[in-house]
């Protein structure tokens, strides 16, 4: 390879990774924001409505989000992925098409899901889970699946052309904001548990629809170039063939993800559900960050797929994951050292019977973290029928798991068997997807970049919580002091172990660009290191 091309390669390379940074950093910030807010809107429920309807309301909830998944078609990553194919390849008038079949599949998928669970509630609620009481909770939620639909798909849209902010702005914030502000409004006025159900469901109507005059007034491109253009039929067929196995995809995964939730209102109950969901959703956080690099990360590598450049997809990929790890070991430390006070001061004393789970969510979150966005490469290389494969795997060990482990009366039942048993398929599919992508690509996170920080960063935050553990009696002010310290400890490993490469250099300068914060001694620091 010439020296032209490698200087070319490493620009490409920096241009992406800036790009992934800057949008992942955007999402990062809004989707924490957006699961705190949703977080608000849980512990609100869960403290001024009994257990069991905290329960109900959980179970509507997942079954809402597999609707969403569902009725979405696949197209949540069908769309970014052909939207930025097609602009690496320049035809825009393909581009058009794609918005505008994936505009019309939304909404009859929507409105066919809507009609399905609304008739069908009754049926549901008494024949699987024996909860009547169910069956209100899952009308009412049905009204906000099309809505919910359509927020999926246009956000999708934005996500095509890199944007990101959109997602942001509705999904994350101002949905869950309208949760919080209506929900809080009824627990003040004393109203019953059925109106807690009618607040998410306005809140997901009333953020379509602004997002939808938002996307006439901002939308990327026109739908039409001219009234006379015509619509090509192809393009949707494409759009359809390359998301509808995604859809199969994300039904597995959804499986995978909800399954202990619904087996155990099958087989336990609604207070056992609403344990469940103290701990789940503290969990989730640890994949924010994965999340939110996905949502940028993905549209760009496809494009760099679409441009044969395989060793900018390489470096993207450990370097991201290196950052990744660091953004997220601080709070998988806190939540594997300190659970009991985490759920004690969020949910209250009841819940602390869930920090079993929480510390098996915690470290096989982070164990998924630490293999890097997997899925999303595998995604943008065309890997789908293999993805279909492994997820169909992993979503058939979880309900074993959950079958076998929910039912049992010892520590590795019940809640905790339900955790575990989601730990096991998500580290599962996780380990499916990364031997794939080596082995087509040579593409993996095993970097001694990666595991040498992380290995040490273990070991002194063991030391230190073993130092602490017989002289100090935590309370909830002090996590945040030990976030901070654990977020310390992970950096010093960095420079311990000089695991910096030259792309961390590239990353902080356009950090500092875009900040303006001055990292001159920080750079100096770093420079010794690599």
């Amino acid at each position: 390879m010439t020296t032209g091309n490698q200087s070319s390669e490493t620009s490409d390379m920096n241009e992406s990774l800036q790009k992934v940074a800057k949008g992942a950093l955007i999402v990062f910030i809004g989707t924490i924001l957006g699961i705190l807010l949703g977080f608000v809107g849980r512990v609100l429920i869960a403290r001024n409505f009994t257990q069991a309807e905290y329960g109900i309301f959980s179970i509507g909830f997942t079954i809402l989000a597999i609707c969403g998944s569902i009725g979405s078609l696949g197209l949540v990553d069908g769309i970014p992925r052909q939207i930025a194919y097609y602009l690496g390849r320049k035809e825009i008038e393909k581009v058009r098409n794609v918005m505008l079949f994936s505009l019309l599949f939304g909404l009859l998928a929507g409105v066919i899901l809507f009609l399905l669970i609304f008739f069908s509630s009754q049926i549901i609620s008494v024949a699987f889970f024996r909860l009547p009481e169910l069956s209100y909770t899952l009308k009412v939620f049905s009204i906000a699946v099309p809505f919910l639909i359509f927020i999926h798909v246009l956000k999708s849209i934005f996500r095509g052309f890199y944007n990101s902010k959109e997602k942001v702005i509705f999904e994350d914030i101002l949905k869950n904001l309208l949760f919080v502000l209506i929900v809080s409004v009824v627990i003040w006025l004393g109203y019953s548990f059925k109106w807690a159900i009618i607040a998410f469901t306005c809140s997901v109507v009333i953020t379509c629809v602004f997002f939808i005059f938002y996307f006439v007034i901002k939308k990327p491109i026109s739908l039409f170039k001219k009234a006379k253009d015509k619509i090509d039929f192809s393009v949707g067929k494409e759009l359809l063939c390359f998301s509808l196995p995604l859809l199969l995809l994300a039904v597995l995964y959804q499986i995978m993800t909800w399954t202990d939730t619904l087996m155990l209102g099958y087989f336990r109950s609604a207070e056992t559900v609403g344990l469940y969901n103290a701990a789940y959703p503290l969990g989730r956080f640890i994949s924010t960050a994965l999340l939110s690099m996905i949502f940028i990360y993905m549209p760009i590598v496809s494009t760099l797929h679409a441009k044969n450049k395989k060793y900018e997809m390489r470096r993207s990929y450990v370097i991201l994951t290196k950052w990744l790890c660091g953004a997220t070991f601080p709070l998988a430390a806190i939540f594997v050292f300190f659970p009991n006070v985490v759920l004690h001061v969020l949910f209250g004393q009841e819940y602390i019977l869930a920090g079993v789970a929480l510390q098996i969510f915690a470290i096989g979150l982070f164990v998924r973290n630490l293999m890097g966005p997997n899925g999303a490469t595998l995604t943008a290389i065309g890997q789908i029928k293999f993805l279909m494969y492994a997820t169909f795997a992993a979503a058939c060990i979880n309900v074993l798991l959950n079958v076998l482990l929910i039912p049992r009366n010892d520590v590795f039942g019940g809640v905790n068997g339900a955790a575990l048993a989601s730990v096991i398929a998500l580290v599962s599919i996780s380990l499916l997807r990364s031997i794939k992508l080596y082995y087509i690509s040579k593409i993996h996170s095993l970097d001694k970049n990666i595991l040498k920080p992380t290995f040490l960063s273990i070991v002194l935050v063991l030391i230190v919580y073993l130092a602490v553990k017989g002289f100090l009696t935590i309370t909830f002010w002090m996590l945040p002091v030990f976030s901070v310290l654990f977020l310390i400890i992970y950096v010093a490993s960095l420079f311990i172990t000089k695991s910096f490469d030259k792309e961390d250099m590239d990353m902080l300068l356009s950090i500092e660009k875009r900040t303006g914060i001055n990292l001159t001694k920080v750079k100096r620091l770093i420079k010794k290191f690599i």
